[in-house]
């Protein structure tokens, strides 16, 4: 592995951050955009792309073009502009066998992609490969029930409705009224 991939998996798996990688946090943005945001833009512009040959390097393309993305451009369209190719990449990764040699904190993150999708087809993915490659990870209720969560605002809208007024959506009475509800704004 690189030394630039390494750096990415020592951070984002790093103890102190653990808390961190869910709360919107000013300053935890901040310091992912002075760490990363040279290899974030590399990896949009396809100079990463030779990542792929190797399942932890692969695992670090996909935090920085999925996670860091929702850190580097809080607020911003942007900040979903990558999930496709993102997407795309787990796709190979579970192709290659590339979960079978993570641990469960990893192969959380590698699908955690599918579950950021609006697309019903890849959250039916994530169930797929959740009881193989989750169920020993010690938060495994708490994450069936997160993605459960998220899966039905997909089936019941076909879109995040919070992610709406962000991506210059009009939101529906319906969805208005589900934004007011608690655990609604992932």
């Amino acid at each position: 592995m690189n030394d630039r991939a390494k750096a990415i998996l020592d951070f984002w798996f790093d103890d102190m951050v653990v808390e961190k990688r869910f709360k919107r946090d000013d300053n935890f943005d901040q310091l992912i955009r002075d760490k990363f945001k040279d290899d974030h833009e590399k990896a949009t512009l396809n100079e990463y792309d030779d990542w792929q040959d190797e399942p932890l390097s692969t695992l670090a393309l996909v935090i920085l073009l999925d996670q860091f993305s929702r850190n580097l451009y809080r607020d911003d369209k942007k900040a979903f502009e990558f999930d496709h190719k993102a997407r795309l990449i787990v796709n190979d990764a579970v192709y290659n066998g590339y979960l079978d040699q993570m641990d469960e904190y990893q192969r959380f993150f590698m699908l955690l992609p599918y579950i950021h999708s609006e697309e019903v087809i890849d959250h039916d993915r994530a169930y797929k490969l959740l009881d193989n490659y989750l169920s020993n990870h010690p938060n495994y209720n708490e994450i069936k029930k997160f993605w459960k969560d998220h899966t039905a605002a997909i089936k019941r809208f076909h879109r995040y409705p919070h992610r709406n007024k962000v991506m210059g959506r009009k939101s529906t009475p319906d969805e208005l009224k589900f934004l007011e509800s608690p655990n609604s704004s992932w």
